[in-house]
């Protein structure tokens, strides 16, 4: 009876986990398959089908907010989505890994960055949407869809926010930090439409395949890592 009662208080802790490990798995893939469901309707039916007036009708609202003050702010801003910027940072964080000693985490930082760079221009090139005509700035070049600003602002401040959530810092200061890091790329999302250098379509369609690439990245990177360990530890019982 005994036994029976310990071995019970034994399994709670781990069909508790398994539990939440479940549940945690099924919200990820509902999220996942809500932003590329939301992806493709953009992609159909407002880039294919050129069904503006979700586009407009934001452009419209904007114009009261218009100021030679907030358009000046607005370009700041969206520097920090730019390649110029970006390639930088993660430049920067990747060394700092590798200082650290943490090869196998620099390596995935900089394998999201390289492939979210190909699968951006992959679909760029795919969709060849026109930017809007009357931009605030000039010398602005490239297809507009998807917005490459929202879609590496908010794939590399996600990497920071993961990175971050790995840590043993309080909660209170991850919640704080992510929130304070998601706001900025939304920030620098919204300066693209702002400018009129992205549809606003453009800047949904951006952050939506941020968050699904991100998703895929980070899971097939974690199998690819196990796997990796795994077959190490094998390899070291083995000699």
């Amino acid at each position: 009876m005994k036994n029976n009662i310990e071995t019970r208080l034994q399994k709670a802790p781990a069909e508790k986990k398994a539990k939440w490990i479940t549940l945690r798995f099924i919200l990820a893939l509902v999220l996942f398959s809500i932003t590329l469901l939301i992806f493709a309707v953009i992609a159909n039916e407002i880039v294919l089908e050129h069904e503006n007036s979700f586009d407009q009708n934001i452009f419209r609202n904007l114009q009261s907010i218009v100021s030679p003050a907030t358009t000046r702010f607005m370009q700041a801003i969206t520097f920090f989505g730019s390649a110029n910027f970006l390639f930088g940072a993660y430049i920067v964080l990747i060394c700092f890994y590798i200082i650290k000693r943490k090869s196998q985490l620099a390596l995935d930082v900089a394998m999201i960055g390289l492939s979210s760079t190909g699968i951006l221009f992959l679909l760029k090139d795919i969709f060849k949407r026109q930017r809007p005509l009357d931009p605030l700035i000039q010398q602005v070049s490239g297809f507009s869809f998807p917005s490459g600003h929202s879609f590496s602002s908010f794939t590399f401040f996600g990497i920071i926010i993961y990175i971050i959530w790995q840590t043993n810092i309080q909660k209170f200061w991850k919640i704080l930090i992510a929130l304070i890091l998601f706001s900025f790329a939304t920030i620098i999302a919204f300066s693209r439409v702002y400018l009129r250098v992205h549809y606003p379509s453009d800047v949904v369609a951006g952050f939506c395949l941020s968050i699904a690439w991100l998703m895929l990245s980070l899971w097939l990177l974690h199998k690819a890592d196990r796997g990796f360990a795994s077959s190490k530890n094998n390899n070291n019982t083995a000699n």
